[in-house]
Parts: structure tokens; sequence; C-alpha cells
């Protein structure tokens, strides 16, 4: 499959089915720019992309050694690795950065984004579990590596393959992806809900246990209980409850006020929350 179909597919996933698919989205975006920064090294010397010895002075004087060896059983060795290139295999990411670094000179924010990036891929295909920020990776996405792309796209030979990927339509969807993003980083409910997972996926497995324990005994002194066993709506545990307490702070004494918490990762919702996120 050409790169292009593969960075159109991961397009087509961030803007029409964010965030149910933006992890595989992000899977796409990485293997984009892998093999777009290892095309422009390709077409400078094949050599540079083979994982062979990763010194680049090493590598562009093999290559130009190679029309000076006068043992012709040697020079049909090199014929034939020459020729059978494509069946070696290529360097892994972090080698990449360094080589691609070497002949155009990335700054630190930008080598900082590509390990970034390649970390985000590691998780999502290598572990089971793992906390991914959807609206600060999303913005990440959005404003570090889709422009890195549009520069790697510049840059090789076919690049009129990637003409219609971003369209008017595409650009536009993106933008209003993006301001919706910022929006809800800056959103207090958000903010609570992205405390709370990442508190969670912080959590040893027998720490949750214990908490469940511990705080299901709170949970029935001097309180009503109008729900509970609710799935949280932040770390998903069936241990979200719909309170009705005494609050201490009113200004009016002995007033009721409703207020929903998770014993597991401790989500705690206002009243104003639980409608708006139409928990009731």
């Amino acid at each position: 499959m050409h790169s292009s179909q593969i960075l159109k597919e991961a397009l087509t996933k961030l803007t029409r089915k964010f965030p149910e698919e933006f992890e595989l989205s992000i899977v796409l975006f990485s293997i984009s720019v892998e093999r777009l920064m290892k095309q422009h090294l390709y077409e400078i010397d094949a050599v540079l992309v083979l994982d062979k010895n990763n010194n680049t002075k090493h590598l562009v004087k093999f290559r130009k050694l190679q029309n000076k060896v006068q043992n012709e059983n040697f020079k049909q060795q090199l014929k034939l690795f020459t020729e059978n290139r494509e069946n070696f295999k290529t360097i892994i990411f972090d080698d990449l950065i360094k080589r691609y670094d070497v002949f155009f000179d990335l700054d630190d924010d930008r080598k900082n984004a590509l390990k970034r990036l390649a970390n985000l891929r590691n998780n999502i295909v290598h572990y089971f579990q793992y906390y991914i920020d959807e609206v600060e990776e999303g913005l990440f996405i959005l404003n570090e590596i889709i422009p890195f792309l549009r520069e790697l796209i510049a840059e090789i030979s076919d690049s009129e393959k990637y003409d219609d990927l971003f369209n008017e339509k595409i650009i536009y969807k993106l933008q209003k992806l993006e301001e919706k993003l910022t929006k809800m980083k800056n959103d207090e409910l958000h903010q609570k809900m992205n405390e709370s997972k990442r508190n969670y996926h912080e959590m040893a497995p027998g720490e949750i246990e214990v908490k469940k324990q511990r705080n299901i005994r709170d949970m029935y002194k001097e309180r009503e209980i109008l729900k509970e066993g609710l799935q949280c709506p932040s770390c998903g545990n069936y241990t979200f409850y719909i309170l009705k307490v005494f609050s201490e702070e009113s200004e009016n004494a002995g007033e009721f006020i409703m207020k929903a918490i998770c014993l597991v990762c401790g989500l705690e919702l206002t009243k104003e929350d639980i409608l708006t996120m139409k928990i009731l």
C-alpha cells in the first residue's frame, strides 16, 4: 500500500471517527511519518535506511566506495546486496530520527515530537493497558505531526500522489476538531475527568480493590444514596454513586446537595456536572 493511502486513512479516522478510532489513527500517522522520512533518506542514498551501521559518515562512504572495488568476487556480492535491499531490515525509529537529523538538522522540539509519537504508537501496539489523553494527544497530532507530514510530502519525489489529501474539506474538518479539542482542554469538567483517568491508570491492581472495599463502607454513613453501581464515566468501573449529602459549605444551615463520586478513581461531580453529562 502506498504511503498516501495510509495517510488518507489516518486523516479519515481522525476527522470522522474521533475519538472512537483515534488510537488507530495515531498508529497510522506514525507509520506515515516513518515511511516518508525513510523515503526522503532513501532518495539521497538507499543505504541510509538499512539497519547495518548507525554511523552516517560510514554509510555515505560505503556507497561512494562501491564503484572503486577491484575484486570481482566482492563486486558480485555488492551487486547482489544492492539488488536485494528491499529484503534487508530497515532501521528502527530511534535510529531513523538520528540519521534524519544528520541530513536535515531537526530542532529539539521536532525530535521530541517524533519520540513522543513513537511512544504513543508503542503503547497502543504493545501494551494491554495504557492511558492516552485524547484531548492533549489530539492537539499534538493536529499541531505537531500533521504540519511535519506536510513538510515531508513537499520533499519527496512522488509528492503529487498526496495532492488531494489536504483539500479544503479536510482542512475545514481539522480546524473544527482543533477548536473542539481546545475548548475541551479549557473545560473544568474535562479537567476533572482527565485527572481521575490519570489517577486510575497509575493505580496497581491491588490498590483498586482496596479502594473499593474501603470506600463502600464510608459511602453508607450519613448519606442518602440516590443511585449506586453505575459505570464511572472516567475509569469505567461500576463503582459510581449519586448521593444526596449534607453541605458543610452551604450558607443555609441543614441544606442537602446532590453529588456523584467514584469509589475507585475518585471522580467527584456536582449536580451541574451530572445534568450536563445526562447521567440521571
